[in-house]
């Protein structure tokens, strides 16, 4: 496994993505400095980062490890923008609640867009 190659790519989706080091590792899960390390070609990414990592990335893992050319999208759907992001990490935190939580939530959200409507 070309440590380097698979680094750069990580690195080049991560800025077509406009993410930054700290955004990216928080999302999959692991610390800046571990993601840096991956993307300068000097540590070789856990099983579970590099799954993540393609999730992340929507790209797949045969092509983040150089095993293909084509830059295939994980889920058939084209490599997510960095607002699919934010939206999957927020559905990802409205899980953690429970549905009276969430309805009040749902008021506030209604109030925002209220707000911004009447603008």
């Amino acid at each position: 496994m070309d440590l380097s190659l698979m680094g750069s790519k990580i690195k080049a989706e991560r800025k077509r993505l406009n993410l930054t080091l700290e955004t990216l590792s928080e999302q999959i899960g692991i610390s800046r400095n571990y993601l840096w390390e991956i993307e300068a070609g000097r540590k070789a990414p856990a099983l579970n980062t590099l799954f993540n990592l393609g999730i992340t990335l929507n790209v797949s893992i045969d092509y983040l490890l150089g095993a293909s050319a084509e830059k295939k999208s994980i889920n058939g759907n084209p490599p997510a923008t960095e607002r699919d992001l934010e939206i999957a990490q927020i559905m990802k935190a409205l899980n953690e609640y429970e549905v009276k939580e969430l309805s009040l939530i749902s008021n506030v959200i209604h109030d925002f867009s209220r707000y911004f409507e009447q603008k």
